[in-house]
């Protein structure tokens, strides 16, 4: 469950990011585009329950968004997902260093502290810096798992973690893509390469080809791309096999 709760984090602080900076774009008028962000907010529980849809109203919809961030009770948050992933953490917290352990509670603490006595008041501006610096911090986390902890069967369980939520929320992502046709537009096939951070790798890898199958290719299957659909499934299951 550290692994779990430390992918559902990540994935919910890159989805409410994409979500603010295409509000702050001139994508903000793609209806498309707009559709599957309400769809990945309502899916993730990042909004409340009776939020507008984002066609709906833009500005009621990011209010909701940047409130929900720090929302433990109708949402499962960011903040929601930091409070479950050092409580996780807590139960095994003699398998980790004391800089690991010391960057999680920083990470909740600091998250936390960003906004303030009223949460229900953050401006969009504040949530944007706040949501950038749990991204780095996380980025520290992970590479702390991966690179400093032996590749015992406890790793492996915290590995298997974050593979499944990799997988799931990737895979509904995508498929919500598709579904709306979002990879019919610029924007839309732009941000889903954010969104699987994958746009550096794309640009390398096709340069200026946007086509669905190059897209294909790259998240699907890729087997170079840690993002990619095939690479996770693989992943997962060399760490599954292991445990037997």
């Amino acid at each position: 469950w550290m692994g779990r709760y430390t992918e559902r984090t990540e994935n919910a602080v890159q989805l409410v990011r994409l979500s603010l900076d295409v509000f702050s774009s001139e994508d903000q008028n793609s209806q498309r585009l707009l559709q599957w962000i309400t769809t990945m907010g309502q899916q993730q529980g990042l909004l409340p329950a009776g939020a507008p849809e984002a066609r709906q109203s833009h500005r009621v919809f990011e209010r909701s968004l940047v409130a929900g961030l720090w929302d433990t009770k109708h949402c499962t948050s960011v903040g929601f997902n930091l409070r479950s992933l050092v409580s996780a953490a807590a139960a095994v917290r003699d398998r980790l260093s004391p800089e690991h352990w010391q960057m999680l509670e920083q990470s909740e603490s600091a998250f936390w502290a960003a906004a303030g006595p009223d949460t229900t008041r953050a401006s969009t501006a504040l949530a944007q810096q706040c949501l950038r610096e749990t991204s780095q911090r996380l980025a520290a986390l992970t590479g702390a798992q991966t690179d400093r902890m032996s590749r015992d069967d406890g790793w492996r369980l915290l590995s298997i973690g974050r593979h499944i939520e990799r997988l799931d929320f990737l895979a509904g992502a995508l498929r919500q893509a598709i579904g709306c046709g979002l990879l019919l537009e610029q924007a839309g096939f732009d941000a889903v390469l954010k969104l699987f951070d994958s746009t550096i790798s794309f640009h390398a890898q096709f340069q200026q080809s946007r086509t669905p199958q190059a897209l294909v290719d790259l998240l699907v299957s890729s087997p170079d791309n840690p993002r990619a659909l095939s690479w996770v499934a693989k992943t997962l299951r060399s760490r599954l096999l292991r445990m037997e």
